[in-house]
């Protein structure tokens, strides 16, 4: 897909970081793929707060080398110049990925070793950031090709039950204690619980985990949210429309608080049941 068939924010991203890279070691990109919300339609350059409490996507992508970079080699250094270069340009939205080999794609996540990868627009030469079945089952399904061939025509790893199993492990090791630890009452959890990030992360960051347990299909945020408001009772839609209009800038859903502690107390209800829901669904695929 060329860059000019992108929305603007990625696709200036985009051709600068290919660019820079290309004049800084010919030849060395030889795939490129975005993933995330772009992948799945739902990208939205604006949001409510900033910076790691804000509301609007980021770039997520899958760069592809022939041969995996050596330490301290020319190649590292040209893919952490384009990535500065690119940040330095557009510090937003995040510009995230990570630079696997052929190899590490149709290997998987659990054989691939540290590798080139960029967290919250940060650099690091070795790293795990996007190492796990979400990313590889992401690309495999959903995948947009700026280099390089279709996901379709790759040997892609895209194991569905280790899909599962790391939703599930998900639910229990990072959403049960994110929900144990935001429901406290200092200072500094009730501070984020206010931002408009808490609802559209927590209530839509479970929706999406329920929906591929139920469906064994992934969906986006808004998506989510969606299928949270034909899914969950009645009394829940209220805090899920408020995270739909949060997430999509009032597109879809609606505001419905204009008391952000009950907005939170919501969210940490919503997300507890929903977790609880999520892990009593029987296993699909």
């Amino acid at each position: 897909m060329p860059s000019d068939d992108l929305p603007a924010e990625v696709g200036r991203s985009v051709e600068l970081f290919l660019s820079a890279v290309d004049e800084l070691a010919p030849g060395l990109i030889a795939g490129f793929y975005l993933v995330g919300s772009i992948a799945l339609e739902d990208f939205h350059s604006c949001g409510a707060g900033r910076g790691r409490l804000g509301t609007a996507s980021d770039i997520d992508f899958v760069a592809v080398t022939e041969r995996r970079p050596a330490a301290g080699s020319c190649e590292m250094a040209a893919l952490a110049e384009a990535h500065a270069r690119t940040v330095a340009a557009f510090p937003r939205p995040n510009f995230d990925g990570a630079v696997l080999t052929w190899t590490d794609l149709a290997n998987g996540p659990y054989d691939c070793p540290d590798v080139p990868c960029a967290q919250e627009s940060r650099f690091t030469p070795a790293g795990r950031s996007g190492l796990n079945p979400v990313m590889y089952c992401e690309l495999a399904a959903h995948g947009i090709a700026v280099r390089g061939p279709q996901p379709t025509e790759l040997e892609l790893w895209a194991d569905r039950n280790a899909l599962r199993e790391f939703t599930i492990d998900n639910l229990r090791t990072y959403w049960r204690p994110w929900w144990q630890r935001n429901r406290r009452t200092r200072p500094l959890p009730v501070a984020i619980g206010l931002s408009a990030w808490f609802p559209v992360w927590g209530v839509l960051g479970v929706s999406r985990l329920h929906h591929l347990l139920a469906t064994g299909t992934m969906t986006s945020k808004t998506g989510a949210g969606r299928y949270a408001r034909k899914t969950f009772e009645p009394r829940w839609h209220r805090i899920i429309d408020e995270s739909l209009h949060l997430r999509t800038c009032g597109a879809e859903g609606q505001r419905g608080y204009r008391n952000p502690m009950a907005r939170r107390r919501d969210t940490l209800a919503f997300v507890d049941n929903a977790i609880d829901a999520a892990l009593a669904l029987p296993g699909r695929f």
